[in-house]
C-alpha cells in the first residue's frame, strides 16, 4: 500500500482538481437527498478514474472515515470491511 502513494496514483486520479464537495460532506447538516446527490456526482467522478483500484485500497487499507474513495462512501467502505472482501 505505501509502495502505491510513494508511486503517486494520486497524480493520475480523475479527483484531481474537481471541487472536494463532491467527495467530502460539508461541515453542516445534509440532507439525504442532498447526500445521495453529492456522491452520485462524485461516484460518476470515480467511475472514469484510472486509478479507482488503488484509491480504493488506500482507503480501506487506512480506514478512511470520511468521503467518497474508490467510489465508494463510508458506509460502503465499513461493509465492504466487515465482509472481509478487499478491493482488487
Amino acid at each position: 500500500m505505501l509502495e502505491e502513494v510513494s508511486a503517486g496514483w494520486q497524480r493520475l486520479a480523475a479527483c484531481r482538481g474537481q471541487d472536494a464537495v463532491f467527495f467530502f460532506a460539508p461541515s453542516y447538516f445534509e440532507k439525504r437527498r442532498e447526500k445521495l446527490a453529492r456522491e452520485a456526482v462524485a461516484k460518476r467522478i470515480c467511475a472514469s478514474c484510472p486509478v479507482v483500484e488503488p484509491c480504493l485500497r488506500f482507503a480501506l487499507g487506512t480506514r478512511e472515515a470520511h468521503g467518497v474513495w474508490g467510489g465508494l462512501n463510508e458506509t460502503e467502505r465499513r461493509a465492504l470491511i466487515r465482509s472481509g472482501q478487499r478491493a482488487s
